[in-house]
């Protein structure tokens, strides 16, 4: 639950009681949680908890029915997703979204255009005139905010190694899918965000590519000790080597909230996966903490395992 300490806390992203309804069906139901500088936090459950519709409502790409979203004491709630992104939200989609025909550098030095030209945390945005002027006499403001800008994407590139680096010049159509995702968390870094938010970063990779997109947003929480990390997943390896906390939904509401395994054990979050039978299956219970490359909210693997302790 959110409290005035947390409001006052200068980058701490605060959601009160947001809830989001579709028609009948009630997506978001009186969701609250906060996530400080330096947490991660994964927010798991099963498919069609609501959970994606969470950082929906963070980035306002979804307006919310009714609750708030507070970043600091900024609110976020009723801005627009640009706006939102210049006081310093940032965020990587479900599904890969990059500029096809822009360089893999120029689609990652993108994000970071606010800073050139100003609006939220950067001061007043420049007006469209001034901004031209900047550009065309080459003023020693500008000149030095795009330089702040290239030393920036050339570091966030290098923290991507040979994936990203060496294609800088290349589009970002020519990429493969797993450096697609890369590539739209590099322009989300570029941004140099308070809070991060990351949708189903893994989806769609092997296992090899699992462990090394973990490694990274390892390394890079030791390098941004003080960024704060909302990731919606659902491999439950990688909710327990990255995530401070676990907030697990189910049917739109917050049912279990703690440390990763302590959360896993909890007979809410057990009942909402696996159904009331699970409860009594201590082996379920086992095949559950177990999981890794199995996806506890549907995947093969994952549903497969537990089947299996079940029907023992």
């Amino acid at each position: 639950m959110s409290s005035a300490s947390d409001l006052n806390h200068e980058h701490a992203l605060t959601i009160d009681r947001l809830t989001r309804r579709f028609g009948g069906i009630t997506a978001v139901d009186s969701v609250s949680m906060v996530v400080r500088p330096g947490e991660v936090v994964a927010m798991v459950g099963p498919n069609g908890a609501g959970k994606s519709t969470v950082l929906q409502l963070i980035s306002a790409l979804l307006a919310p029915d009714s609750g708030s979203v507070h970043l600091g004491t900024d609110q976020l709630t009723g801005r627009t997703p640009e706006e939102i992104a210049a006081l310093g939200v940032a965020r990587a989609f479900q599904t890969s979204r990059v500029f096809p025909v822009l360089s893999v550098w120029d689609s990652v030095r993108v994000a970071g255009i606010p800073a050139l030209i100003g609006g939220g945390r950067f001061g007043h945005r420049i007006p469209a005139f001034l901004e031209l002027a900047a550009v065309l006499f080459g003023t020693r403001r500008h000149r030095a905010r795009v330089a702040e800008l290239d030393r920036r994407t050339a570091e966030v590139l290098e923290l991507f190694g040979e994936r990203l680096l060496p294609r800088r010049d290349d589009t970002a159509q020519s990429l493969s899918y797993a450096n697609r995702r890369r590539l739209e968390l590099a322009r989300a870094l570029v941004a140099d965000p308070y809070v991060l938010l990351l949708d189903e970063p893994t989806a769609g990779m092997n296992p090899t590519e699992t462990e090394e997109l973990v490694r990274l947003l390892q390394v890079l929480h030791h390098r941004r000790p003080e960024l704060a990390i909302l990731v919606v997943e659902h491999k439950m390896n990688v909710v327990r080597a990255l995530a401070d906390r676990a907030v697990v939904m189910d049917h739109g509401s917050v049912i279990a909230e703690g440390p990763p395994q302590e959360v896993l054990q909890n007979e809410l979050v057990i009942e909402a996966y696996l159904g009331r039978k699970a409860l009594h299956s201590e082996a379920a219970r086992e095949a559950i903490a177990a999981m890794d490359d199995g996806v506890a909210a549907g995947e093969a693997g994952g549903h497969t395992q537990v089947r299996g302790a079940l029907q023992q």
